[in-house]
């Protein structure tokens, strides 16, 4: 049972090609209000305008008359004087009424219409209610009447489904339960054409137990986003097959620059379409939660296009920068085969490189070529390209099998050349553009638009570029602050005293001939087009016209700052029409003012002291949103400031940024910040700022791999420490220089530094002896890798009480941390004064709260010191599985920084976890709660596998080691390659947890 069918009947009178003044496309209003139900899986529209080309007129209409569950007429002067309405399609629907059929016929009265016209549905009930037609209402009370009449259909056809479903037992009501796919862009093709091979393949996706993610990418405006909307209408006719619920979200719905755009929103959103509740800000947590339900449930969830939260050229191509999004798509991938799980189909103009290495497997590709010349042939003819057939697919070929360029280059040719496809000369030759190779076959057809169109209607023309001045869809709220007078001189001149009709006419235009998008149902008074027809237009008021474009970002940067109100506890979402402002203000060159006035005073918040209390940051984790607002303070990205910020904000924006992309794992990308802001701490000679930026520097050093240089710069650090005199910089900086050290293998001159450091805590809080917090999380760490487990665990016990006391999440979890760690020490040298077995279970304790700790802390670059140690503590009980779970976890974190010191230590635990299972050796093994069974010898062929895996983990660890000066780790390489070579047994290595 499919969804209802409407069949919408009308003349073509009442839907003028190109209305005049006055004129109203009534199918096109009908339509628009009854789009959102056909979205959401209410039901299915039919008009002929869906009728392919080349069909059989009358018997495709009669064949859609006789099974239509729903029949409207759109009642006027002309249908009603029409043969063809009266004589076949209602004449159709009253046989079928006359034979029990449940059809139900819905009549629409759009303007006066005759006595004798409305003689042939007297017996129906018209809308609007009262009898007056749609056309003598006010705009705004013809629109209310409208909604009032979709709603009605909506209600019919569920009551249709009902009673199908009574009819028809076994059968359930409408499904999904839930569609949300409103957010999704509109596309302007009424048949997609050359595209068959690749709806096949979604479909056997969405069948496929196998495949738990498939990405479709292609460049911009290859058709990435039509053919998703293709694929969901079928599947819509469908019931959507069974699925649970259908989501989709477009990120390009919120900015398509680089700089524009976070997940967090989109996280937020998909937690509550999901009903998912979770406790967290962590990005992580949330795209782990999410990951974890479409592992459970039927649902289909659409990401498009994600480009924008993609890394560019470079080493980590492809990669996302968001942690959530990345956790998210990772663990779905890596979740087993199952037949009740979702799909989640994405888009973008670059693979995604987080999950190559699923590509064989649970995470597919399909590579959306250019479309055939056959194809593009068809696409040209379709949108009224006259020629004969070699002109129109030598047009496709001339013009790459562009999507874009060949619906832009249709519409050019029928506006401007009488639809002659030879007139395509018209047109400039191609340009080279390395980095996109085909995006210039959309722009030169913009570029003929904008002088032979465009150029002698002012309207139009002011309207796509103010369409080029937003990243994200323009909003009817500000589309109107941009049209109140004053005008912006060079913008808005023709546009300031449009009235509502006129202004409609120029968008209904600007939209018949593909510049602008289709109307969004869901936001009817937004305007959006293409991002490359976005951007285009919005470069061009730039470099046309400075002052206006600037003008006008300014009176958007202050419609968003004044309309906005937020109150007291704003959501993410009360908050985001002032991120958006940040980047209007910032293209105004009111960077300042915007820093200030919307990031500081109200995104940040203020208390009542005026300190700044980063209320989005901690009290709703918007990490990626606060990294998307700072980025417009920079020329480049977050490398060089923008000059114009006062001589303290601009070390302050560097900090805050560098904090951001460390709390994302952007480690290499926050050095250029980190350096910048000590250069212009030393230059002030700030030396308390010059320690914490040196320490900073210093600790991101370490974490890629930069040991020596770490080493340095923490020496620095403590130099300006002791410059400034105060005694807590002098204090935590050498424990910073000491952790350095330690990395570097320099383990004497460490613990001295600790010493050191210890004195001067002893004489700076004599009520607080020993080192705490991070220091002391530090030090602990170099006394369990020499083997002091007592003493590790000694010094964790009291300063977990401070800890506590205070709720510093962080170092809560690092205290628990080490705590596992000694009692798993203990447990395997045998040393403690409890049994080993107390100790496992204690340690186990331990380690069943740590991570949850760290995540809880929010600070990715400590979680993977919890995971290396659970690793071990899982190798040493047996939970081969377990312990695998937990390395890879260190991968997904480690990888994209690189934070290359853990990689090394993955690569050894790996090595361990490999020659443990060859061995069968789990010391600990039987002494937990809910302990494995006994491990068992592996057979040749594994043991040899793991042999392998052993000999690849310690090369890589070897060359981490000595491309970083990792020293640290020289003894455990050591020993491991002796086991390798067969000179030591793994069983009698020392504990290294």
């Amino acid at each position: 049972m499919g969804l209802p069918i409407i069949f919408i009947s009308y003349s073509h009178k009442d839907e003028p090609e190109h209305p005049r003044d006055g004129e109203v496309q009534w199918l096109s209003f009908v339509r628009t209000y009854l789009q959102p139900a056909v979205k959401h899986g209410v039901f299915s529209l039919w008009d002929d305008r869906h009728m392919a080309g080349g069909e059989d007129w009358d018997p495709e209409i009669e064949r859609n008359l006789r099974k239509c569950d729903i029949f409207i007429l759109l009642v006027s002067a002309h249908s009603m004087a029409s043969n063809y309405v009266i004589d076949k399609e209602i004449a159709i629907i009253r046989e079928r009424q006359a034979r029990g059929e449940p059809v139900h016929f819905y009549p629409l009265l759009l303007t006066p219409t005759p006595k004798a016209g409305l003689e042939k549905v007297k017996d129906k009930n018209l809308r609007p209610r009262d009898g007056k037609p749609f056309s003598g209402y006010s705009a705004h009370d013809r629109q209310q009447h409208m909604a009032d009449a979709a709603n009605e259909i909506a209600e019919i056809a569920e009551r249709i489904v009902k009673q199908k479903s009574a009819a028809q037992p076994g059968t359930s009501a409408i499904q999904p339960a839930y569609v949300h796919i409103t957010g999704l862009p509109e596309t302007g093709y009424e048949r997609l054409v050359g595209r068959d091979a690749e709806l096949k393949r979604l479909d056997e996706a969405w069948a496929d137990r196998n495949t738990n993610i498939l990405s479709l990418v292609a460049e911009g405006g290859a058709g990435k986003s039509a053919l998703v909307n293709e694929w969901l209408k079928r599947m819509q006719a469908d019931r959507y097959r069974g699925a649970e619920a259908v989501l989709g979200w477009s990120f390009y719905s919120q900015g398509s620059k680089e700089r524009a755009t976070s997940a967090e929103p989109f996280l937020n959103w998909a937690l509550d379409k999901l009903g998912i509740k979770i406790e967290t800000t962590s990005a992580t947590a949330k795209g782990e939660a999410i990951a974890e339900a479409l592992a459970r449930r039927r649902v289909l969830l659409v990401l498009d296009g994600c480009e924008p939260l993609q890394h560019g050229l470079g080493t980590q191509q492809g990669q996302f920068k968001d942690l959530g999004l990345r956790a998210l798509l990772r663990r779905f991938a890596a979740m087993p085969p199952a037949e009740a799980h979702g799909l989640v189909l994405l888009t973008s103009r670059q693979a995604v490189k987080d999950v190559a290495r699923w590509k064989d497997g649970a995470s597919r590709v399909l590579d959306v070529e250019e479309l055939s010349d056959d194809a593009g042939a068809a696409l040209l003819h379709d949108n009224g390209v006259r020629g004969i057939d070699a002109e129109l697919r030598a047009a496709a070929r001339a013009f790459g099998g562009h999507p874009l360029a060949l619906g832009l280059l249709a519409s050019f040719l029928t506006e401007t050349q009488h639809g002659d496809v030879r007139r395509r000369d018209h047109i400039r030759e191609l340009l080279d553009d390395p980095e996109n190779p085909r995006h210039d076959h959309a722009r030169r057809v913009m570029e003929s638009y904008e002088a032979e169109w465009l150029a002698g209607q002012p309207v139009p023309h002011a309207i796509m570029h103010m369409v080029g001045l937003f990243d994200r869809p323009a909003s009817g709220d500000c589309l109107s602050a941009l049209r109140r007078k004053p005008a912006i001189l060079g913008l808005t001149d023709a546009i300031v005293d449009l009235d509502e009709g006129a202004w409609q006419r120029a968008v209904a235009r600007l939209r018949d001939v593909r510049l602008l998008a289709p109307q969004d149902r869901s936001a009817p008074d937004a305007l959006d087009a293409h991002p490359l027809v976005r951007e285009w237009f919005g470069q061009r008021l730039e470099q046309a016209n400075l002052e206006a474009w600037r003008a006008a970002h300014g009176r958007l940067y202050e419609h968003l700052r004044d309309t906005t109100r937020e109150g007291e506890t704003p959501t993410l979402e009360d908050l985001a029409p002032l991120y958006q402002a940040i980047p209007h203000g910032c293209r105004a060159g009111r960077h300042q003012e915007a820093l200030n006035d919307v990031y500081k005073d109200r995104i940040c918040r203020r208390g009542v002291d005026g300190t700044i209390e980063f209320y989005a940051l901690y009290k709703l984790g918007a990490v990626g949103s606060d990294l998307a607002a700072f980025s417009w303070f920079f020329e480049k990205p977050y490398e060089t400031l923008i000059a114009t910020l006062t001589a303290w904000d601009q070390p302050w924006v560097l900090n805050m940024a560098s904090h951001g992309l460390r709390a994302q794992g952007r480690f290499v990308e926050a050095l250029p910040g980190d350096r910048s802001a000590l250069r212009m701490a030393k230059e002030a000679k700030h030396w308390r700022n010059a320690a914490r930026g040196a320490s900073n520097l210093s600790e991101a050093e370490l974490l890629i791999g930069e040991v020596a240089n770490a080493v340095a710069t923490a020496e620095q650090s403590v130099a300006y420490a002791d410059e400034s005199g105060d005694e807590y910089e002098m204090l935590s900086k050498r424990t910073t220089h000491a952790d350095a050290l330690h990395a570097g293998g320099r383990r004497g001159e460490a613990e001295r530094l600790f010493v050191e450091a210890e004195g001067r805590q002893k004489k700076w809080q004599p009520s607080n002896p020993t080192l705490y917090s991070l220091w002391g999380y530090r030090f602990c760490d170099l006394l369990l890798a020499g083997g002091k487990w007592a003493a590790g665990c000694e010094r964790a016990s009291k300063t977990l009480e401070i800890a506590r006391r205070n709720n510093w999440l962080l170092d809560i979890a690092l205290d628990m941390l080490t705590l596992g760690r000694a009692y798993l020490g203990m447990a395997l040298a045998k040393l403690a004064s409890q049994p080993p077995a107390t100790c496992a279970r204690t340690a186990q304790a331990w380690f069943a709260e740590t991570v949850d700790g760290l995540h809880a802390a929010g600070q990715l670059d400590y979680i993977p010191r919890g995971l290396l140690a659970r690793a071990a503590f899982r190798r040493s009980v047996g939970d081969w599985d377990g312990a695998a779970r937990d390395l890879d976890e260190v991968e997904e974190i480690a990888e994209p920084g690189p934070m290359r010191l853990f990689l090394c230590d993955m690569a050894l635990e790996r090595a361990r976890l490999a020659f443990a299972r060859i061995a069968a050796f789990a010391p600990l093994n039987g002494l937990i709660d809910d302990s494995p069974p006994p491990p068992a010898p592996p057979g040749a062929e594994e043991s040899a596998k793991l042999t392998a895996e052993a000999r690849a983990n310690l090369a890589t660890a070897r060359e981490l080691i000595e491309r970083c000066g990792y020293h640290r780790r020289d003894e455990e390489l050591a020993e491991l390659e002796a086991v390798r070579d067969g000179r030591r047994r793994f069983a009698d290595l020392p504990p290294r947890v």
